[in-house]
C-alpha cells in the first residue's frame, strides 16, 4: 500500500468511486482506486508496477458488459476510456482500445467506409469489442480487422498479432485470458456510399430499440448461444419466465435474453437470477449456458 500511496500522483486516477456511476448496469460497490490512463505508455507503466508488486487489478473499458460486485474485493481498477485516439487514412483505420465502438462506426460512415454498420448500437469500447469479438446483425468487429497490438504481461513487451493469430470465434478471442492487454487495433474497411451506410446503421439501431429494453440499465445479452440453433432468450420465454423478478433484477418483458436493473438491483439479485435461469434451462434442455457478462469482484 505504501508503494501505491507513493506513486498515486504519477497516474490519472480517482478515489472511492461508486461503480454504479461507471457501469451500464448501474450496479456495484465502490472502487478504492480507479485509474484512467490518458495514453498507452501510462497504461503499460501502471500494469508493470502492479505486476511487479503482485497487486491484483481489474481492467475494463466502459463497463457495458460487466457486473460489478456489491462489495468489491479488488481495490484497484483501470478503465481505458480515455485512451481514445483514432486515425483514418483512406480506408485504413487505427483506433485505440478505449474509443467508443458506436462513435467509431459513425466516424467511419461519415467518410464513406462500410463494414461496421451492425455494430453501431453496441455501447462498449473497441478494446472490449475485440476482447469478446463483439457482433450483431451478421457483423463482427473482426470482419475487417487486420491486426491487434497488445502489451504482453508475461513477456513484458508490446506485440502485434495478425487477425489469424487473434483466435477469434463466437464471443471469444485469445485475449480473454487477460495476460495480453489490448492497446489498439487496425482495420481495412471498404468504400461505400455515405448516405446508404448511415441509413443502414439507423435501421439497425431502430430495430434494436424496438426489440431491446434500452430504457433500463443492463449489461446487454446475458447468455451466449451454445449453438446457432439454440436461442437462450427463446428458451427463457418458453419457460414463461419473461418478467420473472428476484429483488430488483428482472428478466425483460421486451427481450428475455436481457436482465434489467428494474428497481435498484444488487449484484446478488442479478447473479441469483442468472443462476436460476441456468438451472431451469438445464432441467428442460440439458444445456448448461455460459454468460456473455463478465463478473468483477
Amino acid at each position: 500500500m505504501d508503494f501505491i500511496q507513493s506513486h498515486l500522483t504519477s497516474f490519472n486516477h480517482q478515489k472511492n468511486i461508486s461503480l454504479k456511476s461507471v457501469s451500464t448496469f448501474k450496479i456495484g460497490g465502490n472502487a478504492k482506486y480507479l485509474f484512467l490512463p490518458l495514453q498507452r505508455s501510462e497504461l503499460i507503466q501502471l500494469i508493470k508496477y502492479f505486476d511487479e508488486k503482485q497487486i491484483c487489478f481489474l481492467l475494463f473499458g466502459r463497463a457495458s458488459n460487466i457486473l460489478f460486485s456489491d462489495e468489491m474485493k479488488t481495490e484497484f481498477l483501470i478503465s481505458t476510456k480515455f485512451m481514445n485516439r483514432l486515425t483514418i487514412i483512406d480506408n485504413h483505420v487505427t483506433v485505440e482500445a478505449g474509443f467508443p465502438l458506436r462513435e467509431l462506426c459513425y466516424r467511419c460512415a461519415e467518410v464513406g467506409l462500410t463494414g461496421l454498420e451492425g455494430l453501431s448500437g453496441i455501447p462498449g469500447t473497441v478494446g472490449g469489442g475485440v476482447y469478446m469479438n463483439a457482433g450483431a446483425y451478421g457483423f463482427t468487429i473482426s470482419d475487417y480487422l487486420t491486426d491487434v497490438t497488445v502489451f504482453d504481461r508475461k513477456q513484458q513487451k508490446i506485440i502485434t498479432y495478425s487477425k489469424k493469430a487473434c483466435g477469434f470465434g463466437y464471443r471469444r478471442s485469445r485475449f480473454t485470458d487477460r495476460n495480453e492487454i489490448i492497446l489498439f487495433m487496425k482495420m481495412k474497411l471498404k468504400s461505400g456510399d455515405k448516405e446508404h451506410i448511415l441509413q443502414q446503421m439507423r435501421s439497425y439501431e431502430l430495430n434494436r430499440s424496438q426489440k431491446q429494453p434500452l430504457n433500463y440499465p443492463s449489461a446487454g445479452s446475458v447468455f451466449k448461444k451454445p449453438t446457432c440453433e439454440f436461442h437462450p432468450a427463446l428458451e427463457i420465454e418458453k419457460l414463461g419466465l419473461k418478467g420473472y423478478t428476484i429483488g430488483g433484477a428482472c428478466v425483460s418483458e421486451k427481450h428475455s435474453g436481457f436482465i434489467i436493473n428494474k428497481n435498484h438491483a444488487t449484484s446478488t439479485d442479478v447473479t441469483t437470477l442468472i443462476n436460476y435461469l441456468k438451472q431451469q434451462i438445464l432441467k428442460k434442455t440439458s444445456v448448461l449456458l455460459e454468460t456473455e457478462i463478465d463478473f468483477f469482484e
